[in-house]
């Protein structure tokens, strides 16, 4: 069969299971055609918000994921605004990447999109080096095949005052501008903040008391006893009750509700250990997942075993592993609100914890709302749940409300003053009172209910509005080689003062933190946590003998410690089939401990406030570096030389890296931190990058610290190298595109 010249025509590449072509939507001159790639569901928010204004200057807006939509069709478009997030190391999103790889094609011809007319919105973060990077390449790649760009290209970033917003309002009014031009319309356009049907119908089937009778109208409103704060986002210590197990009676496919994308598995908790001293102000965890049950529950769902565990295969043989992952991947949790705070929540709406809710989707919502698998979700919320589960499990009640919300409530508030005020925040005018008083104050959707009691939100409303708890994201700290059938976290408790003094703590790790196994055991409970994995930004090289910078401030270290307990069993797996005489192991494993015999590969630079209090991981990185190659401006005890023989030679056996360099910021007078460190072992960093084509690695928080350590290694490029401040530049971004300099960074 002979290939179409125009892969733009080529039927091989459809999107949707079945592969075949989808009709190309009959010419309209209203119809928007609105395309998005979203990792985290940011993009997908604004896509949304895209669409329902669109509505009101009487568009019909088709929303889509890039994936989703049948890429052949796009020459004959003649309209489409691209919404594109960047993710990772200047990614594409998992919802894009098909479609951005077949734009890419180099046979498609350069005049293929020549009646399309478009406009791009990105979003990105602009502590990254590089920034916005997936809305540029699309925009200019649609530029190269003969694409016209009607509205000029927005980009928001994470790092501004008002996050996104702060470009997306204005691009925004210019959009509606210029499409009013392009295609006016004899209709005016309606009133601002039209209010849409909601997603769900949902209404309390089941009452439980006599007072609440009243609640099967559907109305969710605060009772007024309710204080204001009791609607705060409950600590682990604040609740009384005990969290809810969950997950102990949730079906697979419940389970798998969570996400359509990613096997979802439980994982049991069984290791909560606090890492920093107790009387120091940041809590932070190290906590043990455990995957072997999973196993042997999953086998038994597939009827495997006869419903008894013990005739199953041996879970604990990394051969039968229940789980596998590369070092450097992230595991990502999928939280529960805590149970005493649901509690709170409900008493405040009015609903008895046993309520059963109905919940249907609402046909008359615009179509665009009711595509829950473009969210990544493989089923609506449950027909029939009750109120503690839905609120427990489901609804992030204790999230921050976005813009949407405001305008929402302000159609039901019946005192003039807070409409008002609602109004005023959703104007362009009060943005910045919105930010105040919302997300720099990290105001939850139940303390918002509270300050304008009068919204009284119909429950489907409610449920319609307050959106799905995400999971949460944590780079893995441990080796399948080392612990097999386990997944290891290095996890900061979340709590802090708003700057009105409020204080708040994070759902996820408060939750986690929560989750003693110990107190689980002595009363007969398992912590059973739904979670998946997902691929992380870094890798180690291919080539081990290609040395390895590893910069990990706070919890930043945790990937890195995966990295080097992998490099540490290759290593003992080498020294154990010497010792025994072994000429050979398994292929991949020994050729990677050969090639990694020699550990002068592994620098690793800490950093954290102080030596006694939060130096995380001392005792295992004191292994796997021995004390001859550590710099943490500690103390050195001087026994080394007393050690026993064999107790040297085990050590050499447990060293893995090369170097391991510690900046403790409050120890001493003039404050130290990892970038100073580097300065300290300029001569390393050059001879790592500029001379042996090494790889720098970063992971952190995405405030000052990777601009100030990207500045000091331009730096030590820069003066090492014998560099002008232009071929400096020009190196970095070299290392960039060649991924030798790679972070991972997180707010």
């Amino acid at each position: 069969q002979q290939r179409s010249q125009n892969p733009m025509d080529d039927s091989k590449h459809q999107a949707g299971k079945t592969g075949a072509p989808s009709p190309v939507a009959p010419s309209t001159s209203r119809r928007l055609l609105i395309l998005y790639g979203s990792q985290t569901g940011c993009a997908c928010d604004v896509a949304q918000r895209v669409a329902r204004e669109s509505l009101r200057y009487h568009f019909e807006p088709d929303l889509k994921t890039m994936d989703s939509y049948n890429r052949t069709n796009l020459p004959s478009e003649e309209l489409v605004v691209f919404i594109a997030s960047t993710t990772g190391q200047a990614e594409a999103p998992a919802n894009m990447q098909k479609f951005w790889r077949f734009l890419r094609r180099k046979d498609i011809p350069r005049s293929s999109l020549k009646t399309l007319k478009f406009t791009v919105f990105g979003l990105g973060d602009s502590s990254y080096p590089v920034y916005n990077a997936v809305a540029r390449r699309l925009h200019q790649r649609l530029l190269d095949l003969g694409a016209e760009a009607f509205h000029p290209r927005g980009l928001g970033d994470d790092q501004d005052n008002l996050g996104y917003d702060e470009k997306l309002n204005p691009w925004l009014d210019g959009l509606w501008a210029k499409l009013n031009k392009m295609i006016p319309s004899s209709l005016k356009p309606l009133p601002r903040g039209r209010l849409l049907p909601p997603v769900y119908v949902a209404k309390v089937v089941t009452v439980k008391t006599a007072k609440k009778q009243k609640r099967l109208d559907g109305k969710a409103s605060l009772s007024s006893s309710s204080s204001s704060s009791s609607s705060t986002t409950p600590s682990s210590s604040s609740c009384s009750a005990s969290p809810l197990p969950l997950c102990r009676t949730l079906s697979s496919k419940q389970l798998q509700s969570f996400s359509n994308r990613k096997e979802i598995l439980l994982g049991e908790i069984i290791e909560n250990r606090r890492l920093t001293a107790a009387d120091h102000s940041q809590d932070v965890r190290h906590i043990v997942f455990d995957f072997a049950n999973d196993r042997r529950r999953r086998q038994q769902q597939k009827g495997g075993g006869g419903g008894r565990y013990d005739d199953l295969e041996d879970v604990s043989h990394p051969a039968v592993a229940a789980i596998s992952f590369e070092p450097g991947d992230v595991l990502d949790v999928y939280p529960q609100n805590h149970r005493g705070g649901v509690l709170k929540a409900l008493e405040q709406l009015g609903l008895d914890p046993n309520d059963m809710i109905s919940i249907a989707v609402n046909e008359e919502a615009p179509r665009f709302l009711r595509d829950f698998s473009a969210e990544g979700l493989s089923s609506t919320l449950p027909s029939l749940i009750s109120a503690i589960d839905l609120f427990t499990i489901y609804l992030d009640v204790f999230g921050t409300p976005g813009r949407y919300f405001f305008e929402v409530l302000a159609h039901f508030a019946s005192d003039e003053m807070q409409k008002e005020k609602l109004e005023e925040f959703v104007s362009a005018e009060g943005q910045l009172d919105l930010y105040v008083y919302n997300q720099r104050e990290k105001r939850t959707y139940l303390e918002v209910l509270q300050d304008f009691k009068s919204a009284e939100l119909p429950l489907s409303y409610l449920i319609s509005h307050i959106p799905r708890i995400k999971a949460r994201q944590f780079s893995i700290a441990s080796s399948c080689l080392k612990y097999p059938n386990q997944a290891h976290i290095c996890m900061a408790v979340v709590s802090y003062k708003t700057p009105f003094k409020r204080q708040k703590e994070g759902i996820c790790s408060s939750w986690l933190a929560s989750l003693d196994p110990k107190e689980g055991k002595e009363e007969g409970t398992k912590f059973l946590v739904p979670v998946s994995f997902s691929k992380g930004s870094f890798r180690m090289p291919a080539d081990l003998t290609k040395p390895v910078i590893m910069v990990g401030p706070g919890t930043g270290i945790a990937p890195f410690m995966s990295m080097c307990q992998q490099r540490q069993q290759h290593l003992l797996l080498h020294s154990k089939t010497r010792r025994n005489g072994v000429g050979s192991c398994d292929k991949e494993k020994g050729d990677a401990a050969g090639r990694g015999s020699s550990s002068n590969n592994i620098y690793v630079f800490f950093g954290n406030r102080y030596r006694k209090k939060d130096f995380l991981y001392e005792k295992e990185w004191n292994q796997m570096c021995g004390a001859h190659n550590r710099d943490d401006d500690g103390d050195d005890d001087g026994n080394k030389s007393q050690k026993k023989e064999v107790e040297v030679e085990e050590e050499e056996e447990q060293r893995t890296i090369s170097g391991f360099y510690a900046a403790f910021s409050r120890d001493t007078e003039k404050k130290v931190y990892v970038q100073h460190k580097l300065a300290e072992q300029k001569e390393i960093i050059w001879e790592v990058l500029g001379k042996r084509q090494g790889h720098f690695m970063l992971a952190g928080n995405a405030q000052k610290m990777p601009n100030d350590v990207r500045n000091q290694v331009r730096e030590i490029v820069r003066v090492m190298g014998k560099m002008t401040e232009k071929e400096a530049k020009l190196f970095m971004l070299r290392l960039d595109s060649k991924r030798r300099y790679v972070q991972e960074t997180w707010a």
